[in-house]
């Protein structure tokens, strides 16, 4: 069945709209009684409504609501404006013009009784005050007309004080104070007429000041019902807010809300398991489009479930088929376990005896026959001893990650562990190991010496013409530190990187380089068993390990081997202080050399220092390392619980020590 998707232009069987919006149904021609009763209006503007899309419907209906609350604003902004207008012209005009006008009358006030008194009297302090309210007056009078051509509405009330005010001055105040002045007395009838200008005066004074609080108490009324009007729309506009409100919620119930309730009863009639169940919704063309979509993949679903039963039937065919495998692997891991206890014992010693006698045929019977036989025992001696390490180096790789008791290792007292039993071996060679103070981390400190035994040894072993110079360093990355060992060596070709971490992959021919190519592989081993990675730098931009750690300008530039471990937040102690040295055997004096005891094989698996009473037992001329406290005679295979001196620390047996574990590939 072909899904009705978007786009196909089907039509809605409900609502006859198609995928894209459109109206696909057809037209027919009006009936008679539609013109009658008006049904056919009714009906075509319903089918128009439904027909518009839910984005148009919510952009009419935001469009409305945004030309409303415009258009409210607007008014509240004009009737803000013209409250404005009322508090400016009541507190930046009026109010000043009646201060004005006050001061204007107190001040004629004052030089009429300044001058009356001067005219009775003749004494010139009266004058004094004269003179002042002639200072005040210029700046009252400055004032006001400053107000009357700023505010024509009380302009003409101003100017009928200052016309007073000139009147009385001029017909009546000079005119005294000069007759004063020339030693005459005023009349009794300019007197008169001097009083007659100031009540004339007073009256216009008193008549501006009433026309001012008359425009005050104005501007007050229109400030008052400016006030009321922004008030009153405020509150309009919070009806209307509302009514919107609750009109886009009735709009979105219809819309959207009510067809996705619909939508989810349909769904969850098809969750409980009926199928079956058609899904269909009204309302806009993208809830119609939205429940036939569902309604498709309702359809898949139901055709799905066929291979859904298909596909668990085969995988649990397959899953009783990784059981078995698994059941068999277990069973091979079980026997591979026991060959290596076989290989650990049954098999060393047929292979100790060979040796054992081997060697006593070459003490014995060298220079007495032919140099062909000397020749064959050589070669007998010496593949019997390499099989005995190639034996213990399998057993020790095997049993790598067996057991986890991890606990906090101090990495510089495992270097130095390592180094001790290098000891030998680096004062010949005349090799130099620095190293940058080591952190403490979580893991198995027996196996961590292993690493740094295998690592400086392959650097030792595989050198060049100048003495041996290792630096071991590490950096702090994130949540792991990373850790280097770099040698002046022969170094490795960047195309081996990978094979030198392969078990039995070697670079070197065994009579250039001894060991068995277990070296690298037991280090990788290790360290993928505490949690980290191993590589080896091979300097190339395009190398995502190299970019991990920073190259130590005082580093040598031979081989380069990095390591990273995860960081022991709880317990790791960070580098501090200088880089430690070690170079020839300069290490306290306690700790063992355990290759003492070796003649002249290079063991590449790990070999711990023998008990005597174990070398006691060997055949005269014989000397095999135990490896994971097993003795000749230690026929039980229980691990021994006696631990060997190893630097500054102790070693299990069962993880001894043993040189040239690297580049044995």
């Amino acid at each position: 069945m072909e899904p009705d998707g978007e786009g196909s232009g089907r039509p809605s069987p409900d609502t006859g709209v198609s995928d894209t919006g459109t109206d696909t149904r057809t037209a027919r021609p009006p009936a008679a009684d539609d013109f009658v009763n008006g049904g056919s209006l009714q009906r075509r503007v319903r089918a128009g409504h439904e027909s518009w899309s839910l984005r148009r419907r919510v952009t009419s209906l935001l469009t409305v609501v945004a030309v409303v609350l415009v258009v409210a604003v607007s008014v509240i902004t004009l009737a803000a404006l013209n409250a404005r207008d009322s508090l400016e012209l009541q507190v930046e005009s009026l109010t000043p013009a009646v201060s004005a006008v006050e001061q204007t009358r107190s001040a004629y006030l004052s030089q009429d009784h300044a001058l009356r008194g001067y005219i009775l009297t003749e004494d010139r302090d009266f004058l004094q005050p004269f003179v002042e309210a002639r200072l005040q007056l210029t700046e009252s009078r400055a004032e006001l007309t400053a107000l009357a051509e700023s505010n024509p509405e009380v302009a003409d009330g101003i100017d009928e004080l200052l016309g007073a005010g000139t009147v009385w001055t001029e017909e009546f105040a000079e005119p005294a104070l000069e007759k004063v002045n020339a030693g005459e007395a005023p009349t009794q009838e300019e007197l008169q007429r001097g009083r007659v200008l100031f009540l004339e005066l007073n009256r216009v004074s008193d008549s501006a000041a009433a026309q001012l609080q008359s425009e005050i108490d104005d501007a007050r009324s229109g400030l008052t019902m400016a006030t009321q009007q922004v008030v009153a729309l405020l509150v309009l506009v919070g009806l209307v807010v509302v009514f919107l409100s609750v009109f886009l919620w009735v709009m979105l119930q219809q819309w959207v809300l009510r067809p996705l309730e619909e939508l989810a009863g349909h769904m969850r009639q098809v969750s409980e398991g009926f199928y079956a169940h058609r899904i269909s919704l009204h309302g806009p063309p993208e809830i119609v489009r939205l429940g036939r979509d569902v309604d498709s993949m309702r359809e898949r679903i139901v055709h799905d479930l066929d291979e859904v039963a298909s596909a668990r039937r085969k995988l649990q065919e397959q899953s009783t088929l990784l059981e078995h495998q698994t059941e068999e692997l277990r069973r091979s891991n079980l026997e591979l376990e026991q060959f290596a206890y076989v290989a650990s014992h049954d098999l060393q010693e047929p292979l100790r005896k060979v040796a054992s006698f081997c060697q006593l045929l070459q003490r014995r019977y060298q220079g007495q026959l032919d140099e062909r036989a000397d020749a064959y025992i050589d070669f007998a001696v010496e593949g019997a001893k390499r099989m005995q390490t190639l034996i213990n180096d399998l057993l020790a790789f095997s049993r790598v990650g067996r057991t986890k008791n991890f606990a906090p290792v101090d990495l510089d007292v495992a270097l130095g562990d390592a180094l001790s039993s290098l000891s030998t071996r680096l004062e010949e060679a005349g090799a130099e190991v620095t190293g940058d103070p080591l952190p403490t981390i979580q893991g198995d400190r027996t196996l961590l010496t292993q690493v740094f035994f295998n690592l400086v040894g392959n650097a030792v072993k595989f050198r060049g013409e100048e003495d041996p110079r290792v630096h071991i360093s590490v950096e702090r990355q994130g949540d792991e530190w990373v850790f280097c060992c770099a040698d002046n060596g022969i170094g490795i070709e960047p195309q081996y990187a990978e094979r030198i971490f392969v078990i039995f992959q070697r670079l070197h021919t065994r009579e250039k380089y001894t060991g068995t190519g277990i070296g690298l592989a037991m280090c990788k081993k290790i360290i993928e068993f505490h949690g980290g990675r191993i590589w080896l730098d091979t300097g190339s931009d395009g190398d995502e390990q190299t970019a991990t750690t920073a190259v130590t300008r005082s580093e040598p530039t031979g081989t380069r081997i990095c390591w990273a471990l995860p960081a022991d937040t709880e317990s790791e102690q960070g580098p501090e202080g200088e880089a430690v040295s070690h170079k020839g055997t300069a290490e306290p004096e306690d700790r063992v050399n355990s290759d003492s005891g070796v003649e002249g094989t290079e063991q590449a698996g790990t070999a711990p220092a023998e008990p005597a009473s174990t070398a006691a037992r060997q055949p005269v001329g014989t000397h095999v390392p135990g490896r994971d406290g097993d003795t000749p005679d230690d026929e039980s295979g229980a691990e021994p619980s006696a631990r060997t001196a190893y630097g500054g620390g102790t070693v299990p047996p069962g993880h001894g020590r043993g040189p040239d574990r690297g580049l044995d590939v």
